[in-house]
């Protein structure tokens, strides 16, 4: 397998590609879903029964998964010692990120489903208030110096766009 060396201006333009990717789906899903629903309310019916039940699961969820994958987060994050190569670190810390933003983005897209299928504006609000969660979790240098143990070597590197700082497997 080849690898593609990333200077970390690259790096950290990876991480804000991956967070705005996961922000794009999440607002341009509820986008759909709100121009679908207020565009064919009249033949769409609101089904009650299936609203009273989610209307447990979506507060239960939007409430408990972002909070699971960050708790999560920083228990993967403390398996992370000063003495690995900063490109595993690095590597780590991305993955992490995707797992902790996927725990944003499912209870998001739960709401937002069901405000499709029940008409209840609640879960619209719901899924408003985990977008709005999530554009406080972008993912930034000081963010990342905060999380992962670095060495005063490995900082500077960060520190500098044009370091080389971490090696990604490329897949054919």
């Amino acid at each position: 397998m080849d690898h593609r060396i990333l200077t970390s201006r690259q790096y950290f333009k990876l991480l804000l590609l991956i967070y705005g990717v996961m922000l794009v789906a999440q607002v341009g899903t509820g986008a759909v879903f709100f121009f679908l629903r207020s565009t064919q309310a009249d033949v769409m019916h609101d089904d009650a029964q299936l609203a009273t039940i989610l209307q447990y699961i979506v507060p239960g969820a939007a409430l408990l998964l972002p909070i699971v994958g960050w708790v999560l987060s920083k228990r993967t994050l403390r398996n992370i010692t000063e003495r690995e190569p900063l490109s595993d670190k690095l590597r780590k810390y991305q993955s992490n990120l995707l797992v902790k933003y996927a725990f944003f983005e499912a209870p998001t897209l739960l709401a937002l489903v069901a405000y499709f299928l029940t008409g209840k504006q609640g879960f619209l609000g719901a899924a408003v208030a985990l977008v709005l969660w999530f554009l406080s979790q972008v993912p930034t240098k000081s963010r990342v110096f905060s999380d992962i143990p670095l060495l005063p070597l490995e900082e500077s590197k960060l520190n500098d766009p044009e370091a080389e700082v971490a090696e990604m497997p490329i897949r054919d």
